[in-house]
């Protein structure tokens, strides 16, 4: 399940990257192309995000303060200053969100 969290993550991302040289991110341009064109590019249809596991990716954008990649300490002082209480399996999807969200913002 979690392969397609990340799989949906890393995908969202790379649509809200900047394009180069523009204002505008590549689903903003990909959508353009769509409504001008009248057909979809295959970059637009991503997999959602797999049932019961999209709240992680609100909990990345919380904990996430930087463009540097996340550090357990980091996760670890979120988790206890705002009282959410993670889950090992939690913590280890949230550092994973935080390599997809490092390879999409690289590629």
């Amino acid at each position: 399940r979690a392969g397609g969290l990340i799989e949906h993550f890393e995908a969202d991302v790379k649509l809200r990257v900047v394009a180069p040289g523009s204002q505008a991110s590549v689903k903003e341009h990909l959508t353009k192309v769509w409504q001008q064109t009248g057909h979809k590019p295959k970059e637009l249809d991503i997999a959602p995000a797999p049932e019961g596991m999209g709240y992680l990716i609100g909990l990345f954008w919380d904990c996430k303060r930087s463009a540097e990649p996340l550090t357990y300490g980091e996760v670890e002082a979120w988790s206890r200053l705002t009282g959410q209480a993670l889950s090992p399996d939690e913590v280890w999807c949230l550092m994973r969100l935080d390599d997809a969200h490092g390879r999409a913002v690289r590629s």
